[in-house]
């Protein structure tokens, strides 16, 4: 079963006058587009390619002349109409990197949407929260998103699905001029399905983990360098200091509890100024850690309940990717004898291509549920996101209450435990030594006061090395998971390496003997950082036209190894513009023309596509049911009342 797949259904172009300038349905399999020189076929093919997400604004003053392009695609069976519309900026330059809008459905039925349907609209660019239309694209074609360095977007993945005219025979992918060799290897590891999501994450985790055992460190150490004493960043040591200074003011009130019941003057009487003040300030103390405790407490039931939601759109997620890999299979299940007379059913020619009931013999839509499937998709992913980010951002703010809250009830515990002794505490000024033991006390308090303040430094010390000490288990975790994915990932790779070759020499050994290399080849390779693709040697030479056909070679080599691998995310859809470029000779192009599509009878037609241009199709070729719309000619272009 191919689970990557992506076909274009029909093609739309609008003039800027609103009249259509091309319309075009495509079937899946070989797809022909055929004409004389400078008839607009490559405008067409330059069209499929901006419309997929393709980053093209080089537009000839023909197709400058339209306003939109729309194609109603099937990715991975749901049917997903697109549009993108040629914009201009004030220079009369066609703006790169517009927008795309998506319709779930078809192309009619989004030109007039019914009223529970409309278009949504996403960006070149994506952000933390917010998708971009290559997000889009991938999601719905099982494809994953690389962040970081290498941010992969549906632009890079067409170069190496379109082949056009314009790019150098040397570069195998489609040309730009700010390539980097990393993007190729990433882009190339995405489509082959070499890429793997959990091990690039692990990888790149590994690197942030790195970074925080550096920033742990240099934070421990900064944080100790304050610090003479080892003993004052060790909480329970801070902990026994600040029981041993209360259990001294305890003697310390003993004794003068004991020496002020002594005295039997009647003059003395409570300090009603202090007490007031004791009572005032564990009011406030009391005020502020109830505003604390109830923020600890928000922030920790958010947490809860953002876990339980999380958790819960996961569930929902997992569940409607499990329907659609469910109803995707059920579409293939096939009845063969009628459940009433047990007769065997006979299969119905539906000359429109469309699905068909073996019983009943209506129309079946097998997309409408997959499409819906997916726009469901689509909206969950945007809320397990967003609800992570916040997620993440509670945490951190649940981290620095928590020592917070901790110092400022022992502040609570200290006031609390002075009013209790004030309210037993009869004081009388005129004895000195009920006063030195007051001092005394004083400074006791003021020492616990000092010892609280030492004592969140230590708890935020000992939740510092906690942190690294997690994080080095972690390291660990993630080394050995890296070593041991990178082993499966290899044997995949070679097996992949392999059918590209054995594919790129059926195509080579069965060119017209215009080349002896190529006739006699016997190795092949594709080196995707260094954009080319050679037999033996990285430095040998050919002529252009040779050149020409060794990089559709390997283009065609890995479309076809694609399917006869279902684990490569190619998505079995390639196109290529003008078969005969860089002066090829005629009856070369139309040989290879001629071996492509006898190796492509060894699959099923419903399971890829290919659309390409060519002038020098066979006469076999033209009256075939592989061509599509008119033979175009320079009397009669493919763009019409532009």
């Amino acid at each position: 079963m191919m689970y990557n797949t992506l076909f274009i259904n029909r093609l739309a172009v609008l003039a800027k006058s609103g009249e259509i300038a091309y319309d075009q349905e495509f079937h899946h399999g070989v797809n022909i587009i055929r004409g004389d020189n400078s008839s607009g076929k490559s405008t067409i093919t330059n069209f499929i390619f901006y419309i997929l997400g393709g980053d093209f604004t080089d537009f000839v003053p023909e197709a400058r002349r339209c306003s939109e392009v729309y194609a109603e695609t099937q990715m991975n069976g749901a049917t997903i109409t697109l549009k993108r519309e040629i914009i201009f900026d004030d220079s009369n330059r066609v703006k790169s990197r517009t927008p795309m809008y998506f319709y779930w459905g078809e192309y009619e039925e989004s030109r007039n949407p019914p009223p529970d349907k409309q278009w949504q609209k996403f960006g070149y660019n994506s952000y933390p929260e917010v998708k971009s239309f290559s997000n889009v694209i991938f999601d719905n074609l099982n494809i994953p998103t690389v962040r970081g360095e290498s941010n992969i977007t549906i632009n890079q993945l067409l170069r190496l699905m379109y082949i056009d005219q314009e790019s150098p025979t040397s570069s195998l992918f489609l040309y730009e001029q700010f390539d980097s060799q990393i993007t190729r290897e990433t882009t190339a590891e995405l489509l082959l399905g070499i890429y793997n999501d959990e091990l690039y994450q692990n990888r790149r985790r590994l690197i942030e983990v790195n970074k925080e055992i550096d920033e742990s460190k240099s934070e421990i150490k900064a944080t100790k360098g304050f610090f003479s004493d080892p003993l004052l960043l060790n909480p329970a040591n801070i902990e026994a200091k600040i029981d041993n200074a209360q259990s001294e003011i305890s003697q310390i009130e003993d004794k003068i509890i004991s020496l002020k019941s002594a005295v039997k003057n009647k003059g003395i009487k409570v300090s009603k100024f202090r007490f007031q003040q004791l009572i005032n300030e564990i009011a406030e103390q009391r005020k502020n850690i109830n505003k604390l405790q109830d923020q600890y407490n928000r922030i920790n039931h958010e947490i809860t309940d953002n876990d339980f939601f999380i958790a819960t759109l996961e569930e929902k997620l997992k569940a409607l990717k499990n329907s659609l890999v469910t109803r995707e299979f059920l579409n293939n299940f096939t009845i063969n004898y009628c459940p009433e007379c047990l007769t065997e059913i006979k299969i119905a020619h539906n000359h429109d291509e469309k699905a068909q009931c073996k019983l009943c013999k209506e129309t079946i839509d097998s997309s409408y549920g997959i499409t819906q499937g997916r726009r469901m998709e689509q909206e969950i992913s945007f809320q397990i996101t967003e609800s992570g980010s916040i997620q993440k951002a509670l945490k951190k703010d649940l981290e620095i209450l928590g020592p917070k809250l901790k110092k400022e009830i022992g502040k609570l515990q200290g006031l609390q435990k002075m009013y209790d002794e004030e309210v037993n505490d009869v004081k009388s000024s005129r004895q000195e030594e009920i006063e030195n033991l007051a001092v005394e006390k004083g400074f006791l308090e003021g020492e616990i006061l000092q010892y609280r303040t030492l004592l969140e430094n230590a708890l935020y010390y000992a939740g510092l090395l906690e942190k690294r000490d997690k994080l080095l288990r972690e390291k660990d975790l993630i080394e050995a998971y890296i070593k041991h994915t990178e082993q499966q990932q290899n044997l995949l790779k070679n097996k992949i390496e392999l059918k590209i070759k054995q594919e790129a020499l059926y195509l080579l050994n069965n060119d017209l003997h215009r080349q002896d290399e190529f006739k006699n080849a016997n190795d092949f390779h594709v080196d995707f950082s260094n954009n080319i693709a050679f037999l033996s040697s990285k430095y040998g030479k050919y002529s252009a036209s040779s050149n020409f056909y060794l990089k559709i070679t390997a283009r065609f080599a890995i479309f076809l190894a694609s399917l006869s691998i279902p684990q490569m995310r190619y998505p079995r859809f390639i196109v290529a513009d003008n078969m005969e470029d860089k002066g090829i000779e005629e009856k070369r192009a139309q040989n290879f023309q001629k071996i492509l599509i006898e190796r492509l009878m060894n699959f099923d037609p419903k399971s890829y596509q290919v659309i390409y241009t060519t002038s020098y199709i066979t006469e076999e070729l033209n009256n075939s049911n592989l061509v599509v719309g008119e033979y175009y000619t320079t009397n009669n272009r493919t763009l019409k009342n532009i």
